[in-house]
This record gives C-alpha cells, structure tokens and sequence, in this order.
C-alpha cells in the first residue's frame, strides 16, 4: 500500500522511541502476516471470482464515512482523473485478485509469503525500467539474490514431482504475476495519492476495481459451487479479508506512517512472511522444507539488499526543497 507521508516532515531521527507507532507496528505486521491463511480459508470453497467483488466493494464501500463522499472528492477524481483511476483499479482487483486467489489456492502459505514479501523489490524494478528511479548497480547483488531464492523455491515444488509438485509450481508462478500486477498498481497510482489523498485513492481504487471485476464475476457465475455449500470458516475468511486486511490493516499501516520514517515501517513489515509461515505450520500442517529456508533467506536477504537506502538518496533527501512534492512511501502492505 502507498501512505501518505506529507505528516511526516516533523518526524525526525533524533525523535524519542514512539511507542504508540510501534504498537501500530506490531498490529500492521500480525494482520498482514494473516492474509494468506484468510485468503486459504475463503478460496478454498467460495468462488475465486466472486471474493474480490465482495472484498473490495464493502471495503470501498466501509470507507466512504471515512473520505466523506458528500465532499465531491471521489467525483472529482473520477472526473480530471478517470482513465488513471481506471488502470489503478483493474491492476488492483481484477487482475491482482485473479492471480493471487489462484495461486493462493495452489500453493502453500508459506509460499505465498516469501514470494509476495519481493513487492517492494517489484515496485523498484518497475521504477528503474520507467525511468522513475536512479538505477543503483550495487543493487544489482540484491535482485539477483531474490530471483534465486524465488527460483529455489519453484524447483523445490518440481523436484517433488507429481501432481501436488506441479499444482504447487503452477501456484507460483500465479503468485509472481499477482506481485507484478500489483507492483505495476502501485506506480499508477502515485498521482492519484498525491492529487486526491491516500483515502480517497484508496476508496475510489476499490469501488472501481470492483465494478471492473464485476463483468468477470457474471462470466465466471455458471461454474461457482453452490455458496450454500461453504462452511462457516470459509465466509469468516471472506469477512476477515475485507474488514480487518483491507480496511484496519492498512489504517493501523497509515498510522504508523504518520509518526515513523518509511524504511522503519518497510523494515518492520519484513516480519509478516516469517509470521505467515508460522500460521501455515499451525493451521494447515505445512512443512517447513530445507530448499524452504534457503529460497525464503534468499529472498529477504535480497529485499533487504535492494531496498536498503543509499547514502546517496539520505542526502539529496535531507537537501530536498520544502516545496517539493511529499514522497510516497514503498508498499510495505499490500491488501492482497
């Protein structure tokens, strides 16, 4: 998620401990360590195309006190910025969903963590290749870190063989196009932040993702199980997903962006895939493979790397004008 950070300019390094921000910390980590097993829970018995619809028209739906619609300024986006809303909309819901909900489905949580905690590396990659980003070689050692845990991880499901080693594979591979999709969300929806607002982006991203997802949902209707089927555990997964990962979640994220620098609560975040791969261990009986730990420090190893600030980048930052535009922070908490 991207957070506004223009209340952050009082906030300075030599600031005493905040111990209100890092309890926000704490609960941004626990409830975004918890998404995939939610998301598990939910896609495992209801539709893959009807949970998006749901999760992001209530959450959109939820923070529309929030914004204070009657203002105008959801229309007023949709007015001078419509075909940006649009795109940030359809990489949000439909095509992230798709991929996520699928993979999700497919592979392991512990899966789904790692290979989703390369967001913000995503996010730096895209920037370096449209030219929004300084490209740093040094950098490079990081990247190629992540691809290779990535990859330890995906040959690890082959190796296994059978039909449970492809299925898992194929739910990586989903895993990865959901990270570029929403990689790709975030840079479109910069502008869109710094024009209107974190909220009002936020809230009107998910009401028009999911009046996009809307078509797809129609289409994919015949071939849903009958929702009288799914167990209780499942419509819990589904309202935990939309009321506390996409709407308290990314509130408790926005808090704590308020009153801590952007790489304090990006270093923070570091801990919900271990987190993940704990709720995998607990409640699905997952294993923790040797080929697990080498790909998963692989890969936050990198990420750390990567995404590490340069000398280079606290200086010009300290030297930035106090007229300048205000940052936007790298997406630590992604409402997957």
């Amino acid at each position: 998620m991207i957070a506004d950070v223009e209340s952050m300019d009082s906030v300075g390094p030599g600031r005493d401990m905040d111990v209100r921000a890092y309890v926000y910390l704490a609960m941004m980590v626990v409830i975004g360590s918890s998404t995939a097993p939610a998301a598990k829970f939910a896609v495992r018995e209801l539709p893959a195309g009807l949970l998006p619809l749901i999760r992001f028209g209530v959450a959109g739906l939820c923070l529309l006190p929030v914004v204070g619609w009657r203002t105008g300024g959801l229309w007023r986006m949709v007015r001078e910025d419509g075909w940006r809303l649009a795109l940030a909309g359809a990489l949000c819901v439909p095509v992230n969903q798709s991929f996520f909900l699928n993979g999700a489905r497919l592979a392991p949580t512990s899966h789904v963590a790692l290979i989703y905690a390369a967001c913000p590396l995503v996010v730096l990659l895209l920037a370096w290749a449209l030219g929004q980003e300084r490209w740093v070689p040094a950098r490079l050692v990081g990247v190629l870190a992540s691809v290779a845990g990535v990859a330890v991880i995906g040959l690890d499901s082959l190796w296994r063989g059978g039909a449970a080693g492809q299925e898992t594979l194929q739910g990586d591979f989903l895993l990865v196009g959901a990270v570029v999709a929403w990689g790709a969300y975030l840079l479109s929806s910069k502008s869109l932040i710094a024009k209107h607002g974190p909220l009002t982006a936020l809230a009107g991203t998910f009401l028009m993702g999911a009046a996009l997802h809307l078509p797809l949902a129609l289409i994919t209707m015949p071939a849903w199980k009958p929702l009288s089927g799914a167990s209780a555990a499942a419509w819990w997964g589904l309202a935990y997903l939309t009321l506390f990962v996409t709407v308290v979640g990314l509130g408790f994220q926005n808090l704590a962006m308020k009153r801590l620098d952007a790489s304090e609560v990006a270093t923070f975040s570091n801990a919900s895939p271990l987190l993940t791969i704990t709720w995998g261990v607990w409640l699905f009986g997952e294993t923790v493979t040797p080929a697990l730990v080498v790909g998963g420090l692989l890969t936050l190893g990198g990420i750390l790397w990567t995404t590490r600030p340069t000398r280079a980048g606290l200086v010009s930052e300290n030297r930035r004008p106090a007229s300048a535009l205000p940052r936007i922070a790298p997406a630590t908490l992604p409402p997957r």
